[in-house]
């Protein structure tokens, strides 16, 4: 009797069990990920970070923001063994418990990973939680959390225990650690590691090797075993790791989270998420599309959490940059090191800059705090100004593989892509001060670098030898994309000069920079009327990725017939394993084109064969192919797609006039209205919704700023806060600020 009464409390808990997980799994929560099994590749599993610390939940490695080990084109990520990674079993002295189930969830709202390993049999649960701290980001957070259920004590009366053990991956091969000592303090004990890297990037920058401290709440060297005695119905524990460069910062950042309960600490971490989700940014989707919600906040939460965050228990080291797949990862090639490319100025940042300004800022004070490493560069391969690497990390100097000396050598394109970003962010937030202490000194550079390497006769300027975004083609001359950008880069900067140059003897180059704008050439087959992408192009030839076609969307060169004959050219000319964003580029140009059933095709075809779905991770090439993990870039391009291209909208400098644009919207299949919270102009903060019908936008600001809306040949003037709506069929609208006498800011 006891033994069948035995087999049926069995039963009853795997039901009870079962339909606790079935609840959850059905869950409409768009920031929930739940899944009862893991990527085939746990490279795409979740990568958590918070600008200063990253990891992937079950990696094998932490990195740090700024700490790279390897001389130049060898510079990667310095792998730190992956201490937080530590997996609990429920023991006891005759052995270990097999779980009957496992439930996976990553909290996207929250910010953090949690699984449950469920033991029906004994009437067990088992919670493991981890996360990097929002707030105290030098800390790196693992909890665990054992419940005995009050209806099954007669099953699991015997004492336990927890086995942790860490599971770290290899001894590093970027540095040399060491043990400093086993302390003391008002708090507990705790354990300590002193690291230094073997090999800087390049001594001229670099003259001394990256030294970090690593304090650990407890030791983990071989799996440790907590009691839990049978009276005890919960039993709850926590590792926590601080990393930082300085030893005394390591340590107040162990100590201040040690005072801390487990719950006071979860929820100083919960808060800034919450506060980013509610105050910051965020796309609410209405209409039968749950999963594009959770691919869209998925997307925000990759790549917010590699930024830095605003407010933090100590004050921030400078940010090195967002490499294409994030901070959690860069030991690998395929993660590309680590490195910093032109995709954080052309495919993350218009998206991290509508996060908040400051935000965007973080990523292009990399640029100018690495100046000097441009102008190095420059010098170095005999040009002038300054010339931003392909491959960027910690000292700003080339660093692109040695695999590939043509990519470093010949994609020019990256430095008036930092130019182009730097006008955008302008455009937007209208920051004058910043625009002349920050941008100035970097797009004068680029300009001078531009006009050093340019090639000029009769009248005709070219750039020869080099590659465009279109890896596929190198050695070619006048990519039509390199010139394009170029040419704005080269505008922007002369316009600049207006506004921030005081020197008088600087009008010959200036005059110089304007004569190559007018002069640069940009090819067109006027019999076929479309651009072709660099001299000699043939047609038919496949080309890697988006290339010609951005001369619409993002850098509105021409939106003329021609573009949308480029359209429908090079969408038949582009290779099938294209990187992710290439997709989201044609649906955000086929929507400026009007022609949006291919639109919507593009947009699904960018994220539905490229996400893996268990917790939405990004990959830079289809599924079957090898690619990228956790694909920023690839998530840049389709937030783009969502928000410029659906949306309509556009930040833009007009002549001598800053201004928001906004054309009739659009919505991805499926989809009834979006709304967005929230979208900064000037220094007004908007919320935004709109659909097939029309598209509103709310904005409150100072007192002091005024504005005006242009429709058509109407001037309305708004005050700083105003609402307006654009229907379907209505002619484009234009906001711009005022000047106190109410005439256009310029």
């Amino acid at each position: 009797m006891d033994q069948c009464r035995r087999n049926m409390s069995k039963f009853q808990f795997a039901l009870i069990f079962t339909l606790i997980w079935q609840s959850r799994a059905d869950s409409s929560d768009p920031f929930l990920l739940q899944t009862q099994s893991l990527p085939s590749d746990l490279n795409f599993m979740p990568s958590l970070s918070n600008g200063h610390l990253g990891y992937t939940v079950f990696g094998d490695a932490i990195f740090m923001n700024g700490v790279y080990n390897g001389a130049t084109g060898k510079s990667k990520r310095a792998r730190i063994p992956n201490w937080i990674n530590i997996n609990a079993e429920i023991c006891d002295r005759f052995g270990c418990e097999q779980p009957t189930g496992i439930s996976y969830e990553m909290n996207l709202r929250d910010g953090y990973f949690h699984y449950t390993k469920n033991y029906a049999s004994i009437g067990i649960t088992l919670e493991q939680r981890t996360y990097p701290h929002r707030y105290y980001n030098r800390a790196l957070i693992y909890e665990v959390l054992a419940t005995r259920h009050a209806t099954s004590t007669f099953i699991n009366s015997a004492p336990r225990f927890l086995k942790l053990t860490q599971q770290p991956g290899n001894d590093s091969d970027a540095f040399d650690f060491v043990g400093i000592n086993n302390g003391s303090d008002a708090v507990g004990d705790y354990r300590q590691l002193r690291g230094r890297t073997r090999i800087v990037e390049l001594e001229q920058f670099q003259p001394q090797a990256h030294e970090i401290h690593v304090a650990f709440s407890e030791s983990l060297e071989q799996p440790r075993q907590v009691p839990w005695p049978a009276w005890q119905a919960q039993l709850q524990h926590r590792v926590v790791i601080s990393l930082d460069r300085v030893e005394s910062v390591a340590l107040n950042e162990l100590q201040n989270v040690m005072r801390l309960s487990d719950a006071a600490l979860l929820a100083s971490h919960t808060k800034l998420w919450h506060e980013f989700w509610q105050q910051h940014f965020s796309i609410e989707i209405t209409g039968n599309a749950l999963e594009l919600s959770r691919i869209v906040n998925a997307g925000i939460f990759y790549l917010v959490s590699s930024l830095p965050t605003l407010s933090s228990n100590q004050p921030n080291d400078p940010y090195y940059g967002l490499s294409p797949t994030g901070l959690a990862r860069g030991n690998l090639e395929a993660d590309y090191q680590g490195h910093n490319f032109w995709d954080t100025e052309i495919w993350m940042l218009p998206v991290a800059t509508q996060f908040g300004y400051d935000y965007g800022k973080l990523l292009l004070e990399y640029r100018f705090r690495h100046l000097n490493g441009a102008q190095y560069n420059a010098n170095a391969t005999g040009y002038k100004g300054a010339r931003f690497p392909w491959e960027s990390a910690y000292t700003g100097t080339e660093v692109t593989n040695p695999c590939c000396p043509e990519v470093a050598q010949q994609e020019i394109h990256i430095s008036p892509d930092i130019s182009f970003a730097l006008q955008k962010l302008f455009a937007q937030s209208q920051d004058y001060n910043w625009l002349c202490e920050r941008a100035w000194p970097i797009v004068a550079e680029v300009a001078d670098f531009l006009l050093s390497r340019a090639s000029c006769e009769a009248n005709a300027c070219h750039f020869r030898q080099v590659m465009g975004p279109d890896e596929d083609h190198a050695n070619i001359d006048d990519n039509v994309y390199t010139n394009a950008v170029s040419k704005i880069a080269l505008d922007f900067a002369a316009w600049t000069a207006d506004k921030c140059d005081s020197n008088t003897n600087n009008s010959a180059r200036i005059a110089n920079w304007q004569q190559l704008r007018d002069q640069l050439i940009i090819l067109y087959d006027a019999q076929l009327d479309y651009h072709p992408q660099h001299l000699g192009y043939q047609l038919q030839a496949i080309v890697k990725q988006a290339d010609t076609i951005l001369l619409g969307y993002p850098l509105q060169f021409d939106t003329s017939s021609t573009h949308l004959n480029d359209l429908h050219y090079y969408a038949n000319v582009t290779r099938e394993s294209g990187p992710a964003m290439t997709w989201s580029m044609f649906a955000a140009n086929y929507l400026g084109t009007a022609e949006f059933s291919r639109a919507d095709e593009y947009f699904t075809r960018g994220y539905q064969n490229y996400v893996r779905p268990e917790f939405k991770v990004w990959s830079e090439t289809p599924i079957g192919y090898d690619g990228s993990a956790n694909f920023l870039t690839g998530i840049g391009g389709f937030l783009q797609a969502l928000i410029f291209g659906y949306g309509g909208l556009n930040f833009a400098r007009v002549n001598d006039t800053l201004q928001l644009q906004l054309t009739t919207a659009n919505v991805p299949p499926n989809v009834q209205k979006l709304q967005v919270k929230y979208i900064q102009f000037a220094d007004s903060k908007c919320s935004w919704q709109f659909s097939h019908e029309n598209s509103t936008m709310n904005c409150s600001g100072p007192s002091t700023q005024h504005f005006e809306l242009i429709q058509g040949n109407n001037y309305t003037q708004l005050g700083s806060n105003f609402t307006v709506t654009l229907n379907r069929g209505d002619l484009p609208l234009q906001i711009q600020l005022l000047n106190a006498d109410k005439t256009p800011q310029a």
